[in-house]
């Protein structure tokens, strides 16, 4: 950016003792201008996905001291419940196939809805997991 200041500076003056025409000197000035604009709006990019990182950050530190607070969980008391769980959203019931099936989405404190695997699911990852490792083994 600062060779590219220093770039329109030169021809600045270029263009003032008419080594340079004005059409071409404008060129420049756009494509400098242009290039701001981008650097502005990557820099907003990047700032809001560190406040984002930030954030996350944040939210796994508490959910760490409020794990740390409950160790051992010997029986589950409205207290322990309020400070895992967020929210649970509970769906209108569905028939499908004849069977009666209602979704509940559980929001987690800090984290949100946390997709668990289902068993099949478990085992189709772990016998991806088993093939890869054969293949980088041998």
């Amino acid at each position: 950016m600062r060779k590219m200041c220093q770039l329109i500076l030169t021809k600045s003056e270029d263009n003032v003792n008419g080594k340079l025409n004005d059409e071409r000197f404008y060129k420049l000035s756009d494509g400098y201008e242009a290039e701001q604009e981008q650097l502005k709006q990557e820099i907003e990019t990047l700032t809001a996905e560190v406040s984002e990182a930030d954030t996350e950050a944040t939210n796994v530190a508490k959910l760490i001291a409020v794990t740390k607070k409950y160790t051992r969980i010997d029986e589950l008391t409205p207290e322990i419940l309020n400070a895992f769980v967020d929210k649970i959203v509970v769906h209108e019931r569905e028939k499908k196939d004849g069977k009666r099936t209602q979704k509940i989405d559980i929001y987690y404190s800090y984290v949100g809805i946390v997709d668990i695997p289902t068993d099949e699911e478990m085992r189709e990852m772990e016998q991806e997991y088993m093939h890869r490792t054969k293949r980088q083994t041998a």
